[in-house]
């Protein structure tokens, strides 16, 4: 089945009053938690066009975010504006106190980025409840996560898996960024600080762009509606990117530019939702747009939806700035999902009657498996027992003085 591309000039229809309503659209940038708040703040001035919160149990987060941050305090009777401690119950069961709340700030969204540092007790906690709220009122969501460091503990660990988990059905996208890469992306020399400044740049040049696709005309238009077309869907990996390239570039610096994030490790083969946008001056030609988009093409799943946009901004004289959203991919980052109380011993081998222990083609050990039984084979040997247990009731309720011989 071949790749469906659609461009929105061939696809949309423009209407009276279209642009009015184009104007209205509501997105709201939500950070869930201390760290989310610190993510949150350091995005507010570089976003417009954006409503910006941050929903705190800490309620010391309020001098820390600009006057264009509005706050929401919440969980007072629990935390007594103090944080959860790490323990995401009490952020979750704050989160459900203040239910009433949270839906009258929500409504009129459109589409909501929930943004969170996994870990602890609010962000883990509160965030699946914001997100599962957002989701009843008919908002997109999409979610933006960091992950703890590794020094930070199996504890930490689980507690951010278990939280994503829990959000998958209430967020239409996924995004997560491991703060370990921060240790893979810099000079070691590098501040802590730097590092945690270099992903939030990464995460506000791709909200940007996306931001940016649906407010800005183009050639070949890119709107909200196509944004909700790529969305649809529950808790799927996202790779959201915005690069910078010149004219003539060689192909392979053109490839790695758009693909390659060093905080991000994403499968595009897997991806079945792509949006990208091509924006250059007027004199972009139609090699360098095929060009582009037959990378993407090439890159993603054969049978991805793939919506595509060109813009001209007069200012990227031979430049090109290709913003790219996918969906779908499974995210690398996450790996394997720890079972709670597995550790780090080996699973045991069940050991099956009758079989034996061989090598398969890969040299590693397997056991034989003992041939399954069919439906009517089990009913035959249910119904012989049942005749012996009926046969060995009729012999004890024969009287004693008879059942002499019988055995």
């Amino acid at each position: 089945m071949a790749k469906k591309i659609i461009s929105s000039r061939a696809r949309n229809v423009e209407k009276p009053g279209e642009d009015l309503k184009l104007k209205k659209t509501r997105i709201r940038v939500i950070g869930i938690g201390d760290g989310g708040a610190a993510i949150v703040s350091e995005l507010a001035p570089e976003l417009k066009r954006v409503d910006f919160l941050v929903a705190n149990t800490d309620w010391r987060s309020r001098k820390r975010t600009s006057g264009a941050i509005k706050v929401f305090n919440f969980g007072e009777k629990f935390t007594r504006g103090l944080g959860t401690g790490m323990d995401p119950e009490i952020g979750r069961a704050a989160a459900l106190a203040e239910k009433e709340k949270i839906v009258k700030f929500l409504k009129g969204s459109d589409l909501c980025f929930i943004i969170s540092c996994l870990g602890g007790g609010t962000g883990s906690g509160a965030a699946p409840i914001f997100a599962k709220i957002a989701r009843q009122e008919g908002i997109l969501t999409f979610g933006i996560f960091t992950l703890p460091f590794k020094f930070e503990g199996e504890k930490k660990i689980e507690i951010a898996r278990d939280s994503l988990e829990k959000m998958k059905a209430s967020l239409n996208a996924t995004l997560v960024l491991p703060n370990e890469k921060i240790f893979q992306a810099l000079d070691k020399n590098a501040s802590f600080n730097e590092g945690f400044s270099a992903i939030n740049k990464v995460l506000s040049r791709g909200l940007e762009g996306l931001i940016g696709l649906i407010f800005q005309p183009g050639l070949i238009n890119i709107d909200f509606a196509d944004l909700k077309t790529i969305l649809d869907g529950k808790g799927k990996g996202a790779f959201l990117a915005s690069c910078e390239f010149d004219k003539g570039a060689k192909i392979e610096e053109v490839k790695k530019k758009i693909f390659q994030n060093i905080f991000l490790s994403y499968n595009f083969r897997r991806a079945r939702a792509v949006l990208f946008n091509i924006i250059s001056d007027p004199n972009l030609s139609l090699a360098e747009v095929s060009e582009i988009s037959q990378l993407v093409f090439n890159a993603v799943h054969p049978e991805a939806r793939i919506i595509f946009g060109v813009s001209f901004n007069k200012k990227l004289s031979e430049t090109i700035r290709v913003i790219l959203l996918a969906i779908g991919g499974r995210d690398k980052n996450l790996g394997s999902r720890r079972i709670k109380g597995s550790g780090t011993k080996s699973k045991k081998r069940k050991k099956i009657k009758g079989g034996s222990p061989k090598e398969d083609s890969t040299g590693s050990v397997r056991t034989e498996e003992k041939v399954r039984r069919n439906a009517l084979q089990i009913k035959e040997e249910v119904k012989a027992e049942e005749e012996t247990i009926a046969a060995k009731e009729r012999v004890w309720e024969t009287p004693a003085i008879l059942r002499r011989g019988l055995f």
